[in-house]
């Protein structure tokens, strides 16, 4: 870019301009401002920046593929007021020479790969007023240095590594509003941070998160002093003790409040007046054990309350279902909250895990804009509702564990298209398939188990449903067949149609399901819901023998039970290509055939059971190559030959895991036929061979002097005419004397039968 000399501003961001950065940078003249943000730019920031070094003021290079380590070079720029390395792939460490940016006054890396520790060196940046570090890879604490950037007003260094903060490190930073360093691994007491903070006689702060730390202790009540303080987030982290009236004393301009996820006892009178009015309260984790507070009333612009797990007793009280009509969200769940439900038309509701009784009220179908709906684990009978089917906003219905009874409405006119997670499980509803879930394509969770539905499985679940990453319809009467068409859902993570009246072969076209084949990697949650709102979804799985729940690692998890059916055939050898499946259960039905012999393909199973079959055939040798195997049930079935050994889980297994099969042989079992089996140990087995060759020794010996006494004999007769006439005359007359003695006693025998007759 041949650019004029005398260019001093060039602003080329949020195009889709495309090269090497290192090449750019080396081309252009003595510019005092370079915008190249929001681009597709890559390679690194080159070593040596002579062009810009006594010009520069700004540069954004923001939101690029730019990769390697921030060169010392940059440290040259002493010129530069603002400098924007953000969202890249930047990798080292920041380097000591930033020290020499004494003009920068904001500082972007965040949303890079940088490492090591905060240099020492930052503290000579005493015009810096905004700090951005969040999301690396740094470690170790914030340097005390940094208690020289006096005209500090923004430190943002959450989502790193970082591990302690000395006690009054950021004491005499006086116009610092923002700091948030939440989610590292910072520990220490929090009187460290929050009476360190009060050296300062008007403190500006207005913002102070500190969440999902390990920071422990007391809360302070010097945080109550904090007048200006806006924001305040402490959650998630190992505080213990007493929160009373007085950590609140002067918080008049609180608009956000979160401790939950701690371990302290909120005590705070019913008649208490706060001095704050807030927009947002969370407390869920922390004990209250009281009735619904009173004093929540007073928070007349309240938007957000969650109060999860805080030991609420009791019924609702009459005044809230008109004070909860401004709130955005309500989060009520696993308390002891009784008596029939109120309708609030709010976007989130969450009153799960409670002891709510009744029908649902008819009144919920003025809750147009409601999103999330969780009444799961309460007490609440009655048919399901018809009016949900307008609730065109609603992307999460969970119902779940309760006593409803009659069919699921099929919405004929008005249908809730934006349906993604519907939790119906464990109730009493019968009839068919919802037909309305036909028009639902955005769904991820369809969960209708233990209930009493009767039907086939529509054909268009697999090819409406195409986003479906969890399909249950396991302990109900479903029949007919399972339609080749389910294996269309790619995204599909778990399959349980366990426990139905299913027939027919289990369908080849599994293989197809995309998301078994590939190990999945994503822990994010199954679904992100908008406005940053988050839904735990929960699934209970039966695998390695029991239930088992899974929650934040679901998006993990895929599982194919199809046990207790009627399926009948073989097993498809296709099903060993779902290489990332980590459970599957075929148990109790009427498979037949061999066992797949490629079955140890499937390299991440962890629970397999084929158990109550009639599957021949041997145990396919590759079985032992599945090193995460930890269940495996093959009994009931009429398997034979050896048990493969070599290597593997297969040796830790019980005897019981191959009970009825009469034809299988080998450890733990009874050894097969023919097999060398009984050999004794090593050492036994040295000795019996040392004996066996004794042996061996003391016959040939016996055999020698056999054969050289037998030729002495015989050579002798044969050299010696003397001898062998002697020998003869010898034997001659041996026989002679037999005979005579031989005559004498028949004679003797024959007189003594004659004098008895």
């Amino acid at each position: 870019m041949n650019v004029s000399r005398s260019l001093k501003h060039l602003d080329l961001s949020w195009n889709l301009l495309s090269g090497d950065i290192t090449q750019i940078l080396w081309s252009l003249g003595p510019l005092e401002y370079l915008a190249l943000d929001d681009n597709k730019l890559n390679g690194h920031i080159p070593k040596m920046m002579k062009t810009f070094t006594s010009s520069l003021r700004y540069l954004n290079l923001r939101s690029n593929h730019i990769t390697g380590e921030i060169p010392r070079a940059m440290g040259n720029l002493t010129n530069l007021k603002y400098l924007d390395l953000s969202n890249n792939n930047i990798t080292g460490s920041i380097p000591m020479a930033f020290g020499d940016l004494i003009n920068l006054e904001s500082l972007f890396l965040f949303g890079n790969q940088i490492s090591g520790q905060i240099p020492e060196t930052i503290g000579n940046l005493q015009n810096m007023q905004s700090l951005y570090l969040i999301d690396n890879f740094i470690t170790g604490q914030i340097p005390e240095t940094i208690n020289r950037l006096y005209n500090l007003q923004i430190l943002d260094a959450s989502y790193n590594h970082l591990t302690r903060l000395v006690p009054g490190t950021l004491n005499e930073l006086c116009n610092l509003s923002f700091i948030d360093l939440s989610h590292n691994d910072i520990g220490g007491e929090l009187t460290d941070l929050i009476d360190s903070s009060l050296y300062c006689e008007q403190r500006a702060a207005l913002y102070l998160s500190i969440s999902g730390n390990n920071l422990s202790g007391i809360v302070p009540l010097s945080m109550g002093q904090l007048s200006a303080l806006q924001v305040l987030d402490l959650s998630s982290n190992l505080l213990e003790g007493n929160i009373t009236e007085a950590h609140f004393s002067k918080l008049i301009n609180l608009e956000h409040l979160d401790v939950s996820y701690n371990s302290l006892n909120v005590i705070l009178p019913n008649d208490w007046f706060p001095p704050f009015n807030a927009y947002s309260i969370f407390m869920s984790s922390c004990q209250l054990r009281t009735k619904f507070p009173a004093w929540i009333q007073t928070q007349t612009n309240l938007g957000d309350l969650s109060l999860s797990g805080v030991g609420l007793l009791g019924n609702l009280p009459t005044w809230f279902s008109d004070f909860s009509k401004g709130l955005r969200s309500l989060n009520l769940s696993s308390n002891n909250l009784n008596g029939p439900l109120h309708s609030v038309p709010m976007i989130i509701m969450d009153l799960s895990n409670n002891s709510f009784v009744g029908p649902i009220p008819m009144s919920f179908t003025n809750a147009s804009s409601l999103q999330v709906l969780s009444l799961s684990h309460n007490n609440i009978n009655g048919s399901f509702p018809f009016f949900f089917c307008n609730l065109k906003y609603l992307e999460v219905l969970d119902l779940s564990n309760n006593n409803l009874s009659g069919k699921i409405p099929k919405c004929y006119k008005s249908f809730p298209t934006s349906l993604q997670s519907l939790h119906l499980n464990h109730n009493n509803l019968s009839g068919r398939f919802p037909s309305f879930l036909k028009h639902c394509e955005q769904l991820v969770t369809l969960d209708l188990g233990e209930n009493n539905l009767f039907d086939e499985i529509p054909t268009w679940v697999g090819e409406n449903l195409l986003s479906l990453r969890v399909f249950s319809l396991k302990s109900n009467l479903f029949h007919g067949t399972i339609p080749v068409h389910i294996a269309n859902l790619t995204s599909l993570q778990v399959l349980d149609l366990s426990s139905n009246h299913l027939s027919g072969s289990i369908p080849s076209s599994l293989r197809n399901c995309r998301a078994m084949v590939e190990i999945q990697h994503d822990t994010a949650s199954l679904l992100d819901l908008v406005d940053g709102g988050y839904y735990g979804e929960s699934i209970v799985i039966t695998a390695k023998g029991y239930d088992i729940q899974y929650t934040t690692i679901l998006s993990l998890v895929t599982s194919i039970d199809l046990s207790n059916n009627n399926l009948s055939g073989e097993i498809p050898k296709e099903l060993t290509k779902l290489h990332g499946l980590h459970f599957l259960n075929l148990s109790n039905n009427h498979l037949t055939g061999a066992i797949p012999e490629n079955i140890g393909s499937m390299e991440q199973l962890e629970s397999l059971d084929l158990s109550m079959n009639n599957l021949t055939g041997d145990i396919p040798s590759s079985i032992s190559s599945l090193n995460f195997l930890s269940h495996l049930n093959l009994s009931h079935n009429n398997l034979s030959g050896r048990i493969p050994t070599a290597g593997g889980q297969m040796s830790t297994f019980n005897a019981s895991i191959y009970d009825d099969n009469e034809y299988l042989c080998g450890t733990p079992l009874p050894e097969c036929p023919g097999d060398a089996a009984h050999q004794s140990p090593p050492h036994e087995q040295e000795e019996k061979n040392g004996d066996r060759l004794e042996t061996v020794w003391e016959i040939t010996s016996i055999v020698m002097g056999f054969v050289v006494g037998f030729w002495s004999f015989v050579g002798t007769m044969i050299m010696k005419q003397s001898i062998r006439i002697a020998f003869f005359r010898f034997f001659d007359k041996a026989y002679d004397w037999c005979y005579v003695q031989l005559a004498v006693v028949c004679a003797r025998l024959k007189s003594k039968q004659q004098s008895v007759t």
